[in-house]
């Protein structure tokens, strides 16, 4: 093998090792994040009930364990010139690029009964749970930091508030909800100063209008798997074929 191929290996090789270290730092930071969700806030963000496994908690300590173990075998691969390594850290990145891909194409083709489910999640969250117990209360900070942040009232409009289990008596609705908001300013049962929309119309119509990011970012992450891909095949033919000659 001539030296300007070698060079271009070994080139790979660090490449391939410092973008992995990176990654398994990211995985570090994430999992971190996960841990102290769970101790300060435990299921802090979960506004369905069923879906408690997508809380921010589940989610980042669950990112934060399939990075580390990516990352691990990547570094680890390039830096050992281990064959078993890169291979195993190949099937890894394929196995997540499918679950993805298959992921993606459920939830498109099935979006309708998605919605309709969530939806349901969350007015049984409203309903039957909100505003969780004195010591509990992240049900109640969720779903005031989604009210705040899209100016929206309940999922369909306000009136899913109204008799649910914070108040089974009354039409009230959470502070969050007011456009001007103050203390109390949801029960005086004055809907004309509480925002009109439903959260799940605001969210979706927020959605609908950074299609672009969310398409960039699915895009930067389809591409940053399959250089992986890439990386890691280049590196494991080149060991198999025994003509690693640099020292």
């Amino acid at each position: 093998m001539g030296s300007g191929k070698v060079s271009g290996l070994i080139t790979v090789k660090y490449i391939f090792f410092a973008f992995n270290a990176l990654f398994w730092l990211l995985g570090c930071a994430v999992l971190g994040i996960g841990i102290w969700l769970h101790i300060a806030k435990d299921d802090y963000g979960t506004i369905a009930p069923s879906f408690a496994f997508l809380s921010a908690t589940a989610l980042c300590i669950a990112a934060g364990v399939v990075v580390l173990i990516v990352g691990f075998f990547g570094c680890c691969g390039a830096l050992m010139e281990s064959q078993c390594m890169l291979l195993t850290y190949f099937v890894l990145v394929v196995i997540i690029f499918l679950i993805e891909l298959v992921a993606g194409i459920v939830a498109f083709v099935h979006r309708n009964e998605v919605e309709r489910l969530i939806e349901k999640e969350l007015l049984q969250g409203i309903r039957d749970t909100y505003p969780g117990t004195a010591d509990r209360e992240e049900l109640k900070e969720a779903w005031d930091l989604v009210q705040r942040e899209f100016a929206c009232c309940g999922v369909d409009n306000f009136t899913d508030w109204y008799r649910s289990n914070g108040w089974p008596a009354m039409n009230w609705v959470p502070d969050s909800c007011c456009k001007n908001e103050t203390t109390f300013c949801g029960r005086t049962e004055t809907p004309g100063s509480w925002n009109p929309g439903g959260c799940v119309e605001e969210v979706k119509y927020w959605l609908s209008q950074n299609l672009y990011i969310i398409g960039v970012a699915g895009i930067t992450i389809g591409v940053i798997q399959i250089l992986g891909l890439v990386s890691s095949m280049v590196l494991y033919c080149w060991l198999r074929r025994g003509k690693a000659v640099y020292v």
